[in-house]
């Protein structure tokens, strides 16, 4: 559990994550809380959205019942788990032995600090949850949540389906680089997604590979590895596969030679992934040198040149050029048919959502409507579903704050 300040939010405020019983999941899951003033603090089940405006003070019954819930069931999620994998168990007692004690006294720090907070230089929160105390009314969302695979980098396909599922994500976006590496077999991946009724999007193999390139074999083979892309996700019956627009060969060369090249390979890619009943997303590109898919004029002619129904642009929030208006950048785009979500700040991008400076209540607000996918992306190499977690519980304050926005607008 850990808390964060975010002084770009309506306010300055922090925010901690606590295991708590929700009612509505009716099991213990990671929550959001944050307090904010006149004793009011929101709280929100990550998994299933469920938000409530509790008294503070009163927080403390609900974290001391789910204690004694948790202690309670422990003696059999222990069992359990050494049923399951007793190798897996034994290895993992020792360090797990270690590192409880601070676990729990970290937990039991941040609690504290959300009845008493400590001093601090930055400018008090203001109030974020409105009178009466209780169950807030829930909000309406057409877009679906995915899971980008690359927060869980070091687990397996399974694993991210998995994780996906028990932390409230309506879906995943699959790297076929890690499918690949791996070996998955796509049709019990698909199986499995369809069984949590999780949503399957594809980012097709990008590393390493210029489809418009001007040399003829880096060429041939990165339009290779987009169709093995497009076959993996026909076989894990996702909705869409992600591709990049490539790039130029020399740094300074003029991009309008490439764009004849640009345009043929999308249309062949976008003619097999309709056979398979595929959509196809263009990602606009960063702006840096070699790219020339960068702006909203690009993305809007590559999609009106390939002149295909299952072809559209992806929007890539962290992608906006730095200092251009977000939102006059998403308005200008004519065909938006997948959104990748992270946070930015001016020299990193792919930061984790309410770690950089880019307005996200704003941004979401512009996107209030949409409703295709949004994948929550970034990257973590080191085992564990943290960011994961992060990512979902930032995005439903978020997402709560902007849907405020609108209505107050």
């Amino acid at each position: 559990m850990r808390g964060v300040g975010d002084a770009r939010m309506p306010a300055a405020r922090e925010r901690y994550e606590v295991a708590l019983h929700c009612d509505h999941c009716r099991r213990s899951t990671v929550h959001l809380v944050t307090p904010g003033e006149g004793g009011v603090s929101r709280v929100t089940c990550i998994v299933c959205g469920r938000v409530q405006a509790v008294n503070t003070l009163g927080f403390m019954e609900q974290y001391t019942e789910n204690v004694v819930r948790r202690l309670l069931a422990k003696p059999f999620d222990i069992r359990t788990e050494f049923s399951r994998s007793p190798r897996e168990f034994i290895a993992s007692l020792p360090g797990r032995v270690l590192t409880k004690p601070f676990r729990v006294a970290a937990e039991l720090r941040a609690t504290m600090d959300i009845i008493r907070p400590r001093r601090r230089s930055a400018r008090p929160p203001a109030a974020i949850a409105p009178p009466p105390i209780g169950v807030l009314a829930p909000l309406d969302r057409r877009c679906r949540i995915l899971l980008s695979a690359p927060l869980l980098w070091a687990h397996t396909s399974t694993e991210i389906i998995d994780t996906a599922h028990e932390l409230g994500y309506d879906g995943v976006e699959l790297w076929a680089y890690q499918l690949l590496r791996e070996g998955t077999d796509a049709g019990a991946l698909a199986a499995r997604a369809r069984r949590l009724d999780l949503t399957v999007a594809v980012h097709a193999l990008s590393w390493d590979l210029n489809p418009t390139s001007h040399v003829d074999s880096i060429k041939a083979a990165s339009l290779g590895a987009l169709h093995r892309s497009v076959e993996l996700a026909g076989a894990l019956e996702a909705r869409l596969v992600v591709m990049h627009p490539g790039h130029t060969t020399v740094p300074h060369d003029d991009a309008e030679t490439y764009w004849p090249v640009l345009i043929d390979t999308v249309q062949e890619i976008a003619d097999h992934a309709a056979r398979l009943g595929i959509m196809v997303g263009v990602e606009h590109m960063e702006a840096r040198q070699t790219e020339f898919v960068i702006t909203p004029d690009h993305a809007n002619r590559l999609v009106d040149e390939v002149n295909r129904p299952n072809v559209g642009t992806v929007l890539d929030i962290a992608h906006i050029p730095w200092g251009q208006d977000e939102v006059m950048f998403i308005t200008q785009l004519n065909r938006v048919v997948h959104v990748h979500l992270s946070d930015a700040d001016e020299s990193r991008l792919h930061l984790p959502l309410a770690q950089g400076e880019r307005n996200l209540v704003r941004v979401l607000a512009a996107l209030h409507d949409f409703q295709d996918a949004i994948a929550l992306e970034g990257f973590s190499i080191s085992s564990g579903v943290e960011l994961a977690r992060w990512n979902k519980a930032q995005f439903e304050e978020l997402w709560r704050a902007s849907v405020e926005s609108v209505a107050t607008t």
